[in-house]
């Protein structure tokens, strides 16, 4: 009879631990006075919460600020200046790694980048090697590890199931595996997830109950959260809309299917359009650089890319109706009409109601701020 009132208690303790965390990660700095006018949480409650996050260095305490009335009180900020978390965006190409405090902000002075390894084995050790590098240099104290990853990820145990771009990680338990190694709170994100929680944490998504996220970079991602809450299906693998046949006699994908959307509506998808006419093969940022500089011409390519893209972006619509479709690619930076020529092809192919209801802008957040989102949201709610 006495589990009840603890269990109770317990989740009450969660649930104000996490309403103190949501208002100083909303608002930024705060007193104890002012967290508890925005959450609505009485005044002893705050001072045993921060007492706790306090203790578990996840707070940090300021300089005294004036009240318009009373004493003079000290604001308390997401912990950045004793404590750190680790970021690592596990690419086809390359991996980065990157460090930030637990208010988000990334140190763009310790990004370490490594060409990602063909081995499984070698991959697990050179993400331990680079973190325990970053930890040793330094000055904080480092909480955790965040992990963002490709591929079909199950929720049950966090393995990749598949990975179309990634095979060697197929079957695999990254984020088990590194925790193993590095003896260090580990979170590990499929990397549109990673986007989805980057752009509702910090970016326009902020407060937005639905909405989707389009990745184009490599393959083609999808993240949908509908109610606030990420959409994920029976074993998380919901959103694989770039596996979509759109092309009978198309590409090969890396899934081994013909004609996949992400065969012809992504980053890579343009670089290899261009590169077979050119044929020489180009990296997405050598196209997008030439492209710009009027170095080459590649107005077809990219009037297909636009167009398949634009089916992509339809069908998201379509089927989950949206408040705002965030896009995250590089191939917008090619030149000011790519972006309005997507959006021209987009309303020919979308419903016009659910359109009407629907923004649809680039993310401003990245694979990097998506990595350290998800160790942050791990040692903020500790799930």
């Amino acid at each position: 009879m006495s589990a009840e009132p603890r269990t109770t208690s317990s989740l009450l303790r969660r649930m104000n631990t996490r309403e103190v965390l949501a208002a100083l990660q909303r608002q930024g700095p705060l007193s104890r006075a002012e967290i508890a006018r925005h959450t609505g949480i009485s005044n002893p409650t705050i001072t045993r919460t921060v007492a706790d996050l306090l203790a578990a260095r996840l707070l940090e305490e300021g300089e005294l600020q004036q009240a318009p009335l009373g004493r003079p009180a000290k604001v308390l900020r997401l912990a950045t200046e004793t404590v750190s978390v680790l970021g690592v965006v596990v690419g086809v190409k390359t991996c980065e790694l990157v460090s930030a405090g637990l208010d988000g902000l990334l140190h763009d002075d310790r990004v370490l980048s490594f060409p990602t390894p063909p081995r499984y084995g070698d991959l697990v050790r050179r993400i331990a090697e680079h973190a325990e590098r970053c930890a040793r240099e330094s000055k904080t104290a480092v909480l955790g590890l965040g992990i963002s990853i490709p591929g079909l990820l199950s929720r049950k145990d966090q393995r990749t199931l598949v990975s179309p771009n990634l095979h060697q990680t197929d079957g695999q338990q990254l984020g088990v595996d590194v925790a193993e190694r590095l003896g260090l709170e580990t979170a590990i994100l499929q990397e549109t997830h990673a986007l989805c929680l980057a752009e509702q944490t910090y970016g326009a998504a902020r407060g937005v109950e639905d909405f989707a996220m389009l990745d184009i970079t490599g393959g083609l991602g999808l993240g949908v959260v509908q109610g606030g809450r990420f959409l994920q299906g029976h074993r998380g693998l919901a959103g694989e809309l770039g596996h979509l046949t759109v092309d009978l006699a198309g590409r090969r994908c890396g899934c081994g299917n013909l004609g996949c959307l992400e065969t012809v509506a992504t980053d890579t998808a343009l670089a290899q359009l261009v590169g077979e006419r050119l044929r020489r093969e180009l990296s997405t940022d050598e196209v997008i650089a030439q492209i710009k500089s009027g170095q080459i011409a590649a107005d077809a390519e990219m009037a297909l890319v636009l167009d398949y893209l634009a089916v992509g972006l339809a069908a998201v619509i379509n089927l989950f109706n949206p408040q705002k479709l965030f896009i995250y690619g590089r191939l917008f930076d090619a030149g000011p009409r790519v972006y309005p020529k997507l959006l021209e092809a987009t309303a020919r192919r979308t419903l016009a109601p659910s359109l009407a209801d629907c923004e649809i802008i680039r993310a401003r957040g990245n694979k990097r701020l998506g990595a350290v989102a998800g160790i942050i949201e791990r040692l903020m709610t500790g799930t």
